[in-house]
């Protein structure tokens, strides 16, 4: 008996833990919303290495299809973007090449409109210029946080949230889009460099 009474305190420490954080789910949830724009990581595991294609809802132009392909053979990382875009059944992605306005201080830019019934249309417009693997990356990622909901213009009103506005063209960039162009360009120039 005195093993059980000693044990008695612990478990109603316990209880009282659990009621504690049942009873604040809503502070809870205020703490991880601050937390939001951190990278992005799916918990399935996509298809083996380069067997999985482009999804249906992306379009990718001739001028960029084998870079593509190479992104998908060597960068999980991407693989696991294009599979959280290929569930979006309301989503629609355009991807372009080309020259972007001399006043773009980015070698990309994704512009994005909700349309009335929900779905949203990404058109991508890469850089001829710029490195095409982190910059496609690094948008998908861009369309990926739109999916996810975050509010780019409520976390850069706030600090250490990642995000950060542009006042000249209200514009936003994010740590998480910068860290996944960044992961996916160095996948793919590693599985490039273990092949002979």
């Amino acid at each position: 008996m005195a093993a059980i009474a000693l044990d008695l305190p612990r478990r109603a420490a316990a209880i009282s833990l659990l009621l504690l954080l049942a009873a604040a789910p809503c502070a809870a949830q205020r703490r991880m919303a601050m937390n939001i724009a951190r990278p992005y990581f799916d918990d399935e595991i996509p298809s083996a290495r380069g067997t999985m294609s482009v999804p249906g809802n992306v379009e990718i132009p001739g001028n960029l299809r084998s870079t593509v392909a190479a992104m998908l053979r060597y960068s999980p990382t991407f693989r696991r973007q294009c599979a959280r875009i290929g569930r979006a059944a309301d989503l629609e992605v355009v991807v372009q090449r080309g020259l972007l306005a001399a006043s773009a201080k980015e070698g990309a830019v994704t512009r994005m409109v909700r349309g009335t019934k929900g779905g949203i249309e990404a058109d991508v417009l890469i850089d001829a210029l710029g490195d095409t693997v982190l910059l496609i990356a690094h948008e998908f990622e861009h369309i990926i946080e739109q999916l996810d909901g975050v509010d780019l213009a409520a976390m850069a009103a706030r600090s250490a949230t990642g995000v950060s506005a542009r006042s000249d063209d209200g514009q936003y960039e994010t740590e998480r889009a910068v860290a996944a162009g960044q992961r996916v360009a160095q996948e793919v120039r590693d599985g490039q460099r273990r092949e002979p």
